[in-house]
């Protein structure tokens, strides 16, 4: 990884229209969160010289549109850097390819977008390609999965939840807590999808169990929407509409393997190897955290950043939520958008933005007071991203 020490910033964020159906295309959504980032900037569009997505147009069920028809729709000419990644590399890999693009000179300005249309459930039979798309066998680490009905999402995440369980005590009110954090924080969030349906723990434990132990309700809630980032060299900063927010450090990591079917040790997620390279980068340590935008695609997940990054030791994570420390007002506030369980999957850009508006002091009921040092985080299982954001 490239030191990168606050060289580069961010200039600007922008969303889309976010809701559970927007009856829009991704392209019109991309469109918007896109422009919005640039007015929000106030760069001038000449100014940008890359464009980047996650992930590319023929990797995933969550593909957004493509970088050459964002470039055509956002008139930008002769890019020199542009990049679409696959799904391996997890759901930041194109904020961290940019920031060591404009690190190492290869770019000056970059626009990286993330868009994408709620998936409705998709159910795989026994055999079918990884895709779920065609009757093509399952190949690579798929054939260890889909026979069993675990071909991605909650079926797989579970098993890495049971395990944590097993080792820590790790209870449904331990999860609950995470989740009940998250929809608390959605009701003074207007853009979040369960703004206006505040949760209870008894909610919680009588919604359905559907991979044990995760319930329906530790599933983030897929959404139609859009985010888009434009990161900028530290210099642009006098040329910057908004306040800037330098980026520390990165840590991008897969830990001992990619493949989540012979990870050693299913209690630790890559977060935690993640975390380590990205604490390495930095004299600053998760004590100076003062805001966390922990991954909550599965409210496991979440339990497993908080340990990896150092936030509370090991099987602690459970404990330390139930007692209200992630709150707004707690020790550590997390996830204070809602997250992607209150708020809606907006994926790691949706981390990465609410930090930008924390350390910016713009989010209103739920800001944090005088917010200086956030992470902003990503993936799950094998795979993760860590971003270490300052105040400008």
């Amino acid at each position: 990884m490239t030191r990168i020490d606050g060289s580069v910033l961010i200039a600007g964020i922008g969303y889309s229209e976010v809701a559970r159906s927007t009856g829009r295309s991704e392209g019109s959504l991309a469109i918007e969160a896109c422009r919005n980032a640039i007015e929000d900037s106030g760069l001038p569009r000449t100014a940008i010289d890359g464009i980047a997505v996650w992930p590319d147009r023929v990797s995933s069920v969550f593909e957004g549109p493509s970088i050459t028809y964002m470039q055509r729709a956002l008139g930008l000419s002769r890019p020199r850097y542009w990049q679409a990644f696959g799904t391996g590399p997890a759901q930041l890999a194109s904020l961290v390819g940019a920031i060591n693009a404009i690190a190492v000179g290869a770019a000056d300005v970059v626009i990286c977008y993330r868009a994408h249309l709620r998936q409705e459930q998709r159910f795989w039979a026994p055999g079918a390609g990884s895709g779920g798309t065609d009757n093509a066998p399952a190949t690579a680490e798929s054939a260890y999965r889909v026979p069993y009905g675990v071909p991605a999402g909650a079926p797989r995440f579970a098993l890495w939840a049971a395990r944590h369980a097993y080792e820590y005590g790790t209870t449904d009110e331990h999860r609950g807590a995470l989740v009940l954090t998250c929809r608390e924080h959605a009701q003074l969030n207007p853009r979040a999808v369960w703004y206006g349906h505040p949760l209870t723990m008894e909610d919680y434990l009588a919604s359905d169990l559907i991979a044990s132990p995760l319930r329906i309700l530790d599933c983030d809630m897929p959404v139609d929407g859009a985010v888009a980032i434009i990161l900028a060299r530290s210099d642009r900063a006098p040329d910057l509409r908004s306040r800037p927010v330098a980026v520390q450090s990165v840590g991008h990591a897969g830990g001992a393997t990619l493949d989540n079917e012979l990870w050693p040790d299913m209690t630790v997620m890559a977060a935690k190897y993640a975390a380590d390279e990205m604490w390495a980068g930095t004299s600053l340590r998760a004590a100076d955290l003062d805001v966390a935008q922990v991954y909550d695609g599965f409210s496991s997940l979440a339990i497993s950043w908080l340990e990896g990054l150092g936030i509370v030791g090991m099987g602690e994570a459970g404990p330390w939520l139930l007692e209200g420390h992630g709150r707004l007002g707690g020790r550590l506030p997390i996830c204070t958008d809602g997250g992607q369980l209150g708020g809606g999957r907006l994926h790691g850009f949706g981390k990465v933005a609410e930090s930008v508006r924390q350390l910016r002091g713009e989010c209103g009921q739920r800001q944090v007071p005088n917010a200086q040092v956030a992470v902003s985080c990503a993936g799950g299982g094998p795979m993760a991203t860590a971003m270490l954001l300052t105040a400008g």
